[in-house]
């Protein structure tokens, strides 16, 4: 039985009206860019200090003064601790004495020197006479010297009876207590430098190439949440660590108030490319489509067509990604929204954003 014509059309109708309707899908679209692209890259780090020394004293003695205790901050040429020096500045005296009685000495012995080169002129010496003078000013003078030596000496020895910081910082620990003996070389207590601190961390050598001195860093750490410190980075070690597969970068970071301390664990993001990196094909996040295999893909509206761009995905910031590929320019019009059922060569109506 031979339906109505009326009724077959409505039937056809029906049909297409799929067809119809997916011709007229509309999509927003947003221009490819070429431009450099700033990466983010989140790294853990260390706090150090670039300074810790443990401090002895250069002559043994007994303790009779300790000006620290730990957990103290010092400055520069502080004093930590004395030891006993009464028989060094006892022998520091008798050297004075004798450098007084040696430069007394040499005195009168110039004095003769001079008086014979003046009579030697007249004939008024003899010339063994004026060469003896002369031989008693050198013996004096050579005297002189030595024990002027032996009293600096002697000075040093009586400085190294204390013992002073190095550098500014907090005493960490302390080896010694007062009346205690101390031999010469053995550790007395350490000295950790506070201000500057060291942040420490390693990046995977991936990133070898642009990560380098000069490279944006914000710093921050769990003690202080909220807040950070922005910084560069200041060395690059050129070494990889074999086992992980990456190397050392690190900066220095003032600390007047003492809001780090070594041992902290730091959170850093790099800010990667810049002015010195190389311009490259951008789109936005949502234009990326995953496909089941691992692949991408990039539609892009050519005459009112999607076309489907197979595409390699690099680096990504906050907005946009890397991506390369041999049927892609920039300025092409990249689907951003609605992309997730299209097929390639579907006809579409673009809507810029």
């Amino acid at each position: 039985m031979e339906l109505p014509l009326i009724i077959r059309l409505l039937l056809a109708s029906v049909f297409f009206l799929p067809v119809l309707v997916s011709a007229q899908v509309q999509v927003r679209v947003q221009a490819v860019i070429s431009a450099v692209i700033t990466e983010q890259l989140p790294l853990s780090g260390s706090v150090l200090s670039p300074r810790n020394s443990n401090l002895s004293t250069q002559e043994s003695g007994l303790v009779v003064a300790m000006a620290v205790e730990t957990g103290d901050h010092v400055n520069a040429g502080d004093m930590l601790l004395k030891l006993d020096a009464q028989v060094t500045a006892l022998e520091l005296e008798r050297l004075l004495a004798r450098q007084d009685e040696a430069t007394f000495a040499f005195e009168d012995a110039k004095r003769l020197a001079d008086e014979g080169r003046r009579l030697i002129e007249n004939r008024n010496i003899s010339r063994t006479q004026y060469e003896s003078r002369l031989a008693t000013e050198a013996q004096e003078a050579a005297r002189l010297r030595q024990l002027e030596t032996q009293v600096s000496l002697q000075r040093l020895k009586l400085e190294r009876h204390t013992l002073r910081a190095p550098f500014a910082g907090v005493i960490g620990y302390r080896d010694a207590e007062l009346g205690e003996w101390l031999s010469a070389g053995s550790s007395a207590m350490q000295l950790v430098q506070t201000d500057p601190l060291r942040i420490q961390f390693n990046v995977p050598e991936r990133y070898f190439s642009e990560v380098r001195p000069g490279t944006p860093v914000s710093i921050s750490v769990d003690a202080w949440p909220g807040q950070t410190i922005e910084s560069a980075i200041e060395n690059v070690v050129m070494v990889a660590d074999t086992d992980s597969r990456s190397f050392t970068a690190r900066m220095d970071i003032a600390n007047p108030e003492q809001k780090l301390a070594p041992g902290m664990s730091a959170h850093l993001v790099l800010q990667l490319g810049g002015n010195s990196s190389v311009p490259v094909l951008q789109v936005p996040a949502d234009a990326v489509v995953r496909r089941r295999d691992g692949s991408a893909v990039v539609f892009v509206v050519r005459d009112g067509q999607a076309i489907a761009v197979p595409v390699r995905v690099g680096r990504r910031n906050r907005m946009n990604v890397e991506v390369s590929a041999a049927d892609l320019k920039e300025g092409d019009l990249a689907v951003t929204l609605g992309n997730e059922s299209l097929r390639s060569g579907q006809e579409v109506t673009a809507v810029r954003q």
